[in-house]
């Protein structure tokens, strides 16, 4: 699997369990279909950096798309698409 790194700010929507069921990336909507995976990354917590919470998803604009978004705090990044 190939990947590509984008480190970009979206905006992500969230059903009431907390979970992401849409982005916003370049004025565009993905529709997540499925959570592959989830995990945290440590951190400099000394430094105040904070933990980075990543999820792999399949999401469909136009086609669908296997993706890894970043929550840092209450910022959300869209890290990886994958090929």
């Amino acid at each position: 699997m190939v990947s590509r790194y984008i480190e970009e700010p979206i905006t992500v929507h969230v059903s009431r369990e907390l979970r992401p069921t849409a982005f916003i990336w370049r004025k565009r909507l993905y529709r997540i279909s499925e959570i592959l995976s989830w995990w945290r990354e440590p951190s400099e917590w000394w430094n105040g950096e904070p933990v980075r919470l990543l999820i792999r998803i399949t999401a469909e604009c136009r086609r669908p798309g296997t993706y890894e978004i970043c929550k840092r705090d209450s910022d959300w990044f869209l890290h990886r698409l994958l090929d």
